[in-house]
C-alpha cells in the first residue's frame, strides 16, 4: 500500500511540471526569470536544422541596453520559425521571426539558451524597458506594457 502511494506521488510530481510546461504561459515565467533581458539588434541568423515542426535558428544579438546585470555586449539565443510550407505549426509552440538588423526587446534563459520572448521595439516599449521595467508583462513569447494605474 505504501509503495502504491509513493509511486502515485512520484508520478504526480513527475507529470505535473510536464503538463504545465506545455502551457505557453510557462514561457512567460521563463521570460521573467531569464538571465538576459535587453534591447538589442539582431545580428547574424544561422539556420541550425529544418524539421517538420519548424526551423531551429541560432540568433546573435548586439546589446543596445541591458535590463539585467552581466548581459554581454553580444549574446546568442535559439528559437524556432516556420520557414517552409511543408512545416506544420505545433500546438503550444511559440515561433519567432528574427531578421538581421531588427531592433527588439528580447529575453533569453542564458547566453546560448532559448529565447523566451521576442518583441519588436517601439518608442513606448523602449521607454518602459529603460525607465519602468516593472510594467512589463509576458505572454506567448511577447512583452507587453501593463497600463499605468495613475
Amino acid at each position: 500500500m505504501k509503495i502504491r502511494i509513493a509511486t502515485s506521488l512520484f508520478v504526480l510530481f513527475l507529470i505535473a511540471p510536464m503538463v504545465y510546461a506545455e502551457d505557453t504561459d510557462y514561457l512567460s515565467l521563463l521570460a521573467q526569470e531569464s538571465e538576459i533581458q535587453a534591447i538589442a539588434t539582431v545580428g547574424e541568423v544561422l539556420i541550425m536544422s529544418n524539421n517538420a515542426d519548424g526551423t531551429f535558428k541560432r540568433i546573435k544579438f548586439n546589446r543596445v541596453y541591458a535590463v539585467t546585470p552581466y548581459t554581454p555586449m553580444s549574446f546568442v539565443g535559439g528559437c524556432k520559425t516556420l520557414k517552409y510550407s511543408w512545416q506544420k505549426r505545433t500546438p503550444g509552440m511559440v515561433y519567432f521571426k528574427p531578421r538581421p538588423g531588427q531592433r527588439v526587446y528580447v529575453t533569453i534563459t542564458t547566453n546560448g539558451g532559448a529565447i523566451t520572448s521576442y518583441t519588436p521595439i517601439n518608442a513606448e516599449l523602449d521607454h518602459v524597458v529603460r525607465k519602468e521595467p516593472h510594467r512589463l508583462a509576458y505572454s506567448k513569447g511577447r512583452a507587453s506594457i501593463i497600463p499605468n494605474q495613475d
